[in-house]
């Protein structure tokens, strides 16, 4: 039974790494994972729904989704892996452990500047936010 990853995807190029990294390892494992793609939304003020209704809001999550995750799918699926994509909405670190469990998956990757400094900045904070609370492994890439 292949592997379960989750890649979270926010459309910037350092979301981008771990995708870059999967395809050129790709001929590395003998069954290939399954990917999971996530892109998280910061959740909308709640009184902005008295101004627009609660399908506005669940579709512009999945617009805002879609278009983060676009480059990601399409990386893979030109290396001729098709991934799973999902797109949640909340606190970034805490729904990205959250769905790695649900999902059962055996590993998160996730990008990362590879900064050095003061207050926690080696890795950014819903980096470091993440590997605090996974139980499963989480890969830096940077």
């Amino acid at each position: 039974m292949a592997q379960s990853w989750l890649v979270p995807v926010d459309g910037d190029a350092i979301s981008l790494k771990p995708v870059q990294w999967i395809i050129s390892h790709r001929d590395d494992w003998k069954s290939l994972p399954t990917i999971h793609l996530l892109n998280v939304q910061p959740s909308l003020p709640a009184d902005i729904s008295r101004f627009i209704s609660a399908e506005q809001m669940r579709a512009f999550h999945r617009e805002e989704g879609e278009k983060a995750l676009a480059e990601a799918k399409r990386l893979l699926s030109e290396a001729g892996i098709e991934p799973r994509l999902h797109i949640a909405v909340g606190k970034s670190a805490e729904t990205i452990v959250s769905f790695a469990r649900e999902l059962s998956c055996e590993l998160i990757l996730l990008g990362t500047r590879g900064h050095t400094g003061l207050g926690g900045t080696l890795l950014g904070s819903v980096a470091s936010r993440v590997v605090a609370h996974a139980d499963m492994p989480v890969l830096l890439i940077r």
